[in-house]
């Protein structure tokens, strides 16, 4: 009997120690994840050519204008830190790097649009209104 208490108490910390890693190491990748979107920003003046493109598709910049006049402090997150993380705990590592590698080669207004399908699929009205605010204050304010 001895043994199996053992056994069992040795496999409950393993687990925990196991779960705690997993968590730990998710929150380093996500910070790290985060801190690169802000220094690339930053650093490539992205800020202003994401301002341009939106100004030159009408649709696409009245969509973000929907965020124009919402609250962020009543949406579930307020910075653009807390949206990166929330967003990379809703899209697959998949998805994310399609992404990636579409935003790399320049994405046409097509490819916009249908990104933001994707966001409304996997995102909830409360958290898509804060990614649209969280985007037009970066963008014009």
């Amino acid at each position: 009997m001895k043994f199996f208490k053992g056994l069992f108490i040795t496999a409950l910390i393993l687990g925990i120690i196991g779960y705690a890693g997993y968590y730990f190491f998710n929150k380093f990748i996500e910070d790290q994840a985060v801190e690169y979107v802000e220094k690339d920003l930053v650093e490539n003046n992205d800020v202003a050519m994401a301002r341009d493109y939106v100004d030159r598709s009408p649709a696409l910049k009245s969509y973000i204008a929907e965020g124009a006049e919402a609250d962020l402090e009543e949406l579930p997150v307020q910075t653009r830190e807390e949206a990166t993380r929330m967003v990379m705990q809703k899209l697959s590592f998949q998805e994310m790097q399609q992404i990636q590698s579409k935003a790399a080669n320049g994405m046409t207004e097509q490819e916009v649009l249908e990104l933001m399908e994707t966001f409304e699929e996997k995102l909830t009205e409360e958290e898509l209104l804060a990614l649209k605010a969280i985007v037009y204050k970066e963008l014009y304010e």
